[in-house]
C-alpha cells in the first residue's frame, strides 16, 4: 500500500491521495476490463461522502478520513470480521462502538488522538495505571493473515479452475478470467486479489445469473401483514 501511495500523486489534493490509499484496484489491472466499468463514478461517490459529511468537524484531514471509514469501511468490518469471527468462536478485535463513546471520541481534536504520532494515545493514557506496561508499550502486534495462495495451489486449485473456466465467468464483460488463472500463483502469499474476484464471480452466479428465478420466488411469497403470527413450532424459532 505504501509503495502504491508514494508512486504518484504524492502532492495532489487530499481527497485524491486518500482515495488512492484505500483503492485496492491497482493490482487487478490485468484481471479486470476497466473500460466496461464506471470507474470515474466510483470516485465521485467517494468524493461526495469524503467532503460532504454534515457531522464532520473538518478541522483536520483525519476527521474526513474517519468519517469515510465509519460510513463505508466499518459496516463491512462488522459484517465480515465481527459476525464471522463470533460464528466460528474466533476472538477478534473490532472497534469499541458504544455510541456515546464514539460521539465523544469524534469531538476530540485529531492532534490529541495521535499526540506524538502514537496510535491509541488516549486510551493508553487513560488506562496507564491499569494496563501492564508490556501491553501499553507493545510493538509486535500483528494480524493473522490467511495463506490463500497456498490453498489455491493445493486443495482449492481445481475449484478455482472450474469457476473461472466456466461459461458464465468467461462471458462477464468486465472479467478477464484467463488472466485470473494465469496470475493467481504469482500473487503475494497473503494477497486477497483472487479471493475477491472469486467471491464476486460466485455472487454473480448465485444471484445475478439467477435473477429471474429469485424474482419469481419473491413474487410467489405471500404479502406481509402487520399482524403478529406466533410460531408454534419450536424448531422454527
Amino acid at each position: 500500500m505504501i509503495q502504491q501511495f508514494w508512486k504518484e500523486g504524492l502532492f495532489g489534493n487530499l481527497d485524491e491521495r486518500y482515495f488512492r490509499l484505500i483503492d485496492r484496484s491497482g493490482d487487478i489491472s490485468d484481471e479486470v476490463e476497466w473500460g466496461a466499468l464506471d470507474r470515474a463514478g466510483v470516485y465521485k461517490r467517494f468524493e461526495a461522502i469524503f467532503n460532504n459529511g454534515a457531522n464532520v468537524r473538518k478541522e483536520a484531514y483525519f476527521d474526513k478520513m474517519t468519517h469515510f471509514d465509519f460510513k463505508c469501511l466499518l459496516p463491512a468490518l462488522l459484517q465480515v470480521e465481527d459476525r464471522m469471527s463470533m460464528a466460528h468462536g474466533l476472538e477478534s478485535r473490532v472497534p469499541l462502538l458504544d455510541h456515546p463513546l464514539v460521539e465523544f471520541a469524534a469531538s476530540i481534536p485529531a492532534d490529541l488522538k495521535f499526540e506524538g504520532g502514537t496510535m491509541k494515545q488516549l486510551i493508553k493514557t487513560v488506562f496507564a495505571d491499569v494496563l501492564p506496561k508490556a501491553l501499553v508499550e507493545r510493538r509486535d502486534k500483528m494480524g493473522f493473515p490467511v495463506p490463500l495462495r497456498e490453498w489455491y495451489s493445493g486443495e482449492l486449485k481445481d475449484f478455482i479452475g472450474d469457476i473461472f473456466t466456466s461459461q458464465s465467468a468467461r462471458t462477464r464483460p468486465f472479467l478477464r478470467s484467463d488472466n485470473v488463472l494465469q496470475n493467481f500463483t504469482k500473487e503475494a502469499p497473503f494477497s486477497r486479489k483472487t479471493w475477491g474476484l472469486l467471491n464476486l464471480e460466485l455472487w454473480h452466479q448465485m444471484f445475478h445469473d439467477r435473477a429471474a428465478e429469485w424474482r419469481t420466488k419473491a413474487e410467489q411469497q405471500p404479502a406481509p401483514t402487520d399482524e403478529y403470527e406466533p410460531r408454534s413450532d419450536p424448531a422454527r424459532l
